[in-house]
């Protein structure tokens, strides 16, 4: 099994307050490094990430954050020339209403063969190509 995470699931496990929330992030990481690292993690995820982090909390905590999950040992996956035009044909498909991070996020999964995408993204949702799971619905 190859599971992708989206930006959210990344913010929820550095900056969610609910201790049954970072339970359940840690839970699904834990399992993903168990399966031998059956877990994407789209570039763009990493971006987002830091934008956000550094808004929330400041540089030094988006660095250090940033550098935790590039050193995790998950699977930090690059945009390839395919993932880009199938990206731009689900930005099409969608009549532009999914954002381009989405688009690219839900294209790299494809490309993976991600069996889901864990995601609080209604945009994500959306895209029928592939499988989006929140993260309370997660059972690997």
């Amino acid at each position: 099994m190859l599971i992708a995470l989206d930006t959210t699931f990344v913010v929820l496990h550095y900056f969610s307050k609910e201790e049954e929330v970072l339970s359940e992030t840690k839970r699904v990481l834990y399992v993903c490094r168990k399966l031998g690292n059956k877990c994407v993690v789209p570039t763009i995820v990493l971006g987002e990430f830091y934008a956000l982090a550094h808004k929330k909390a400041g540089k030094d905590i988006a660095e250090k954050h940033f550098t935790e999950i590039v050193e995790s040992g998950l699977s930090i996956v690059e945009q390839p020339i395919e993932v880009s035009r199938q990206a731009g044909i689900l930005r099409q498909k969608y009549e532009e209403k999914n954002p381009w991070e989405d688009c690219i996020i839900a294209a790299t999964g494809l490309m993976n063969k991600a069996e889901f995408i864990i995601t609080e993204d209604q945009h994500l949702e959306q895209i029928k190509e592939v499988k989006a799971r929140r993260l309370e619905e997660t059972r690997i």
